[in-house]
C-alpha cells in the first residue's frame, strides 16, 4: 500500500516498481519535492542520492502484479 502522496506519483507516472522491488523515480521529477513530500529518506536513500542509505522493505510481487508493473514502466513512466 502506498501512502496517498506516493500512489499519485506512481499513478502519474513518476514512481515505478521493479519487479524485485526496487523502486525508481523519473529524473524529471524534481529531487526537492521527494523531500517535501516526507518520501526522500526512503526512495532516494534506496537510489543512492541521499547521504545514508535507507533499507526499504518489500514483499515479493506476485505474478499479475509483474504483468502490471511491466504494463506500467513502458506505458505510464515518464522517462
Amino acid at each position: 500500500m502506498l501512502t496517498p502522496d506516493a500512489d499519485l506519483l506512481f499513478a502519474r507516472g513518476f514512481v515505478i516498481f521493479e519487479d524485485h522491488g526496487s523502486v525508481r523515480v523519473s529524473d524529471r521529477f524534481d529531487r526537492r519535492d521527494l523531500e517535501r513530500l516526507g518520501l526522500g529518506s526512503v526512495v532516494p536513500g534506496q537510489l543512492g542520492f541521499a547521504e545514508t542509505q535507507t533499507p526499504f522493505i518489500h514483499l515479493e510481487f506476485q505474478s499479475q502484479q509483474c504483468d502490471y508493473l511491466a504494463y506500467h514502466r513502458t506505458a505510464v513512466f515518464v522517462e
